[in-house]
């Protein structure tokens, strides 16, 4: 057992260490962040703009939304850095995913015919 034992605990035993009122200042600041995020999306869908910079703005905001909760809430901003880059590779990825669908959608990515699609 003291082979797996760190200078460092990262353990959510460690937030014990902190105090109550530290955490809860913590997670209070992060709902602040989250709700102003929320009311932003809200704004930004609400405006007359071009429907692909709405959308670039809106999968921004989501995905700052998710590696806040990603960090805070699942508590990896206190986890070992391997991990931390385990779940954070997956974020650019998913930007990506949603580029290439509303490419698709807009019908942009089907410009050069395949062989083996038919119209």
């Amino acid at each position: 057992m003291s082979d797996h034992a760190s200078t460092h605990d990262d353990s959510p035993a460690a937030y014990v260490r902190f105090g109550p009122l530290k955490m809860r200042r913590e997670y209070f600041m992060v709902l602040i962040v989250l709700s102003v995020l929320t009311v932003a999306e809200i704004g930004v869908a609400s405006l007359k703009m071009d429907r692909r910079v709405m959308a670039v703005l809106l999968i921004g905001m989501a995905l700052t939304k998710a590696a806040f909760v990603g960090l805070y809430y699942m508590h990896l901003k206190h986890e070992k850095r391997g991990l931390l880059w385990m779940a954070a590779i997956p974020l650019p990825l998913a930007g990506l995913y949603a580029a290439a669908l509303m490419l698709d959608g807009a019908h942009l990515l089907r410009v050069a015919t395949l062989p083996w699609v038919h119209h």
